[in-house]
């Protein structure tokens, strides 16, 4: 394990390898879960940025600097990351959730219960993306995280990409279905054999609980189409690109947050998005979503002496920053050096 965390932190290790440490991880908690099994006995942007986030930021820095000691407040990293008017991309939902709608692969029932037990109930302009009307452009803000976190995650887990066919959350579970189909023991206690689809649809949070909010088809339905192009594109940004949850890149989407991620970028490609503007609309969704962890973030940058808002959004989506040991790395330095104020709290990947 030390080997891998070492050539995890290594910042000249390509995306590839960084790939092949998720998947490794994967097949540990897939052993862990065969273990469990058997002690239980049961089968387990180009973007439009509102026009006061420069003075947001501006406003933020300034303000640090009359706290003792240069701590910064959560308040304050909250306020650098997520701009009370949050963010316009310049792209659009289109007919996509629509069509999650028409499948059943999100119930609207379900969803309009989670929203209003979230405090966020659901607007006339969200009615709008699930009926197919709405015609303006995706927003994120502190009104809207929970909408656009389980649309996201419905579009990603459900649709027909080889991210969700052919990668790790398959893969993964093609050994573990082979494990319990080889073990005489736990293979005497099912009626038949375990199928990697099964165990796909099952014993990742980003489809093990997706029954909350609509039937799962996982990887099934036609939603998005990429170009050959588009693909490529994608591709890269979901390898290059992690969350503060784990140290998962988005293109392997085991828990909610990474699936809508995946579904995202997807959306984004479909309209000719290029790489800067995929890395900066994966980076805004996440600011909302994880505003402590990205808050520490800019305020790591600005200690360096760069503006976090002029930071390639590349580089802050990258392994070093938003995966969880980036981001631990980083609540540490700000917290030995006297510029955090209390230590951040945790994250969690599920639904």
């Amino acid at each position: 394990m030390k080997k891998i965390r070492k050539a995890r932190k290594n910042k000249h290790a390509s995306a590839k390898n960084r790939f092949v440490y998720s998947a490794v991880f994967a097949l540990i908690l897939v052993s862990v879960i065969v273990a469990a099994y058997a002690l239980s006995q049961s089968p387990v942007a180009s973007y439009t940025q509102t026009n006061n986030t420069q003075a947001t930021y501006r406003n933020a820095t300034n303000a640090t600097k009359t706290l003792s000691n240069n701590a910064i407040s959560q308040a304050l990293l909250f306020a650098q990351v997520t701009p009370q008017a949050g963010y316009t991309l310049s792209f659009k939902w289109g007919d996509s959730i629509k069509k999650l709608v028409e499948t059943g692969a999100l119930n609207v029932s379900n969803l309009t219960i989670i929203l209003d037990n979230s405090h966020q109930p659901l607007t006339l302009s969200e009615k709008e993306i699930l009926n197919g009307t709405y015609t303006g452009y995706i927003q994120f803000n502190s009104t809207n995280t929970e909408f656009v976190q389980l649309v996201l995650w419905g579009l990603g887990i459900n649709n027909n990409n080889t991210i969700i066919t052919k990668g790790p959350i398959i893969n993964a579970s093609i050994l573990y279905a082979d494990s319990i189909n080889s073990n005489s023991t736990l293979r005497q206690k099912l009626s038949q054999n375990v199928t990697p689809y099964g165990v796909a649809s099952s014993y990742f949070a980003s489809t093990g609980g997706y029954g909350s909010i609509g039937k799962l088809q996982l990887g099934m339905l036609n939603l998005i189409n990429l170009t050959q192009e588009q693909q490529a594109l994608m591709y890269d940004v979901a390898t290059n690109s992690y969350r503060p949850c784990c140290d998962n890149p988005t293109a392997f989407p085991d828990c909610n947050h990474g699936a809508a991620a995946l579904g995202l970028i997807e959306l984004l490609a479909s309209q000719g998005a290029n790489q800067t503007q995929m890395f900066s609309a994966v980076q805004q969704f996440y600011q909302f979503q994880f505003p402590q962890q990205y808050g520490e973030i800019a305020a790591y940058f600005d200690s360096q002496g760069q503006n976090y808002s002029q930071v390639n959004p590349s580089e802050v989506m990258g392994f070093n920053f938003s995966s969880f040991s980036g981001n631990y790395r980083i609540n540490q330095y700000l917290q030995k050096n006297g510029i955090l104020a209390q230590s951040g709290t945790g994250t969690a990947c599920g639904a």
